[in-house]
């Protein structure tokens, strides 16, 4: 299988990051991170939006890509080049939460938001093993908090996949990353060098009051994705393609 480096990673799916900039019960304001699937479907943490206020939706990067599926846009070759600039999104649809509460997947429907898509992978939770994926490089994009800094900024970091976990309270798969977790990094994609999402960031994994940067970065694997989505019936086409129907909505 054929691996992209990280930077090639982030200049292709840079401007899909958004953050998620909300109030909390308390009055006070928090951010996390979301990421687009397709049709102004994005993906992100149940928490960083459950019971909150949305607040601001918007990307920060200005990145240019060939689209060979747009003929609108200036020629170039085989290839059409497509300027992402940044922008700020409206609120249509959401926040839409997996069928099961205790699953920390949501998804947002957002107009007016110019990025890119991130391909969501094919490896469902019984396909997951150690060696697969085991020492895999892998980008994490998001957007924690930076003291002093006037405004949101999108963080890049590479990182590695150091085991896969089953926890003991139930649930999908977690991948455990090498990177430092960080508050605002929640809902972010985890991106693996085989150009697909390894899975979405949703926790760091603590004992007791400990703080989120002294644990363990978990990724949850992407079958949740493809639930939640298909759940609701907003599963994008683009990452329907190649399943036969498996994903189709019913009620």
């Amino acid at each position: 299988m054929a691996s992209l480096s990280s930077r090639t990673l982030f200049e292709k799916y840079a401007s899909a990051v958004v953050y998620v900039s909300v109030e909390l019960p308390n009055g006070n304001e928090s951010i996390g991170t979301a990421f687009h699937v397709g049709e102004g479907v994005f993906v992100t943490a149940r928490h960083v939006v459950e019971g909150n206020k949305i607040l601001e939706i918007a990307n920060t990067i200005s990145r240019g890509f060939f689209d060979p599926s747009d003929s609108s846009f200036i020629e170039n070759e085989n290839s059409s080049f497509r300027e992402l600039r940044p922008s700020k999104g409206k609120l249509v649809k959401g926040p839409l939460f997996h069928p099961n509460c205790s699953v920390d997947i949501a998804a947002l429907v957002v107009e007016g938001l110019n990025c890119a898509t991130i391909p969501l992978g094919s490896h469902l939770d019984d396909w997951i093993n150690d060696e697969a994926f085991s020492l895999a490089e892998v980008l994490v994009m998001g957007y924690p908090p930076i003291p002093f800094s006037k405004e949101p900024k999108l963080i890049v970091t590479r990182a590695e996949v150091n085991a896969i976990i089953d926890k003991y309270t139930g649930g999908h798969p977690h991948f455990i990353v090498s990177s430092i977790a960080r508050g605002g990094f929640s809902g972010g994609p985890c991106l693996i060098e085989w150009d697909f999402t390894l899975g979405v960031v949703t926790e760091s994994l603590v004992e007791g009051d400990s703080s989120p940067e002294s644990g363990y970065m978990a990724v949850v694997s992407i079958e949740p994705v493809f639930v939640c989505l298909s759940h609701h019936g907003i599963l994008p086409k683009i990452q329907a393609e190649g399943w036969e129907g498996l994903w189709d909505h019913s009620d």
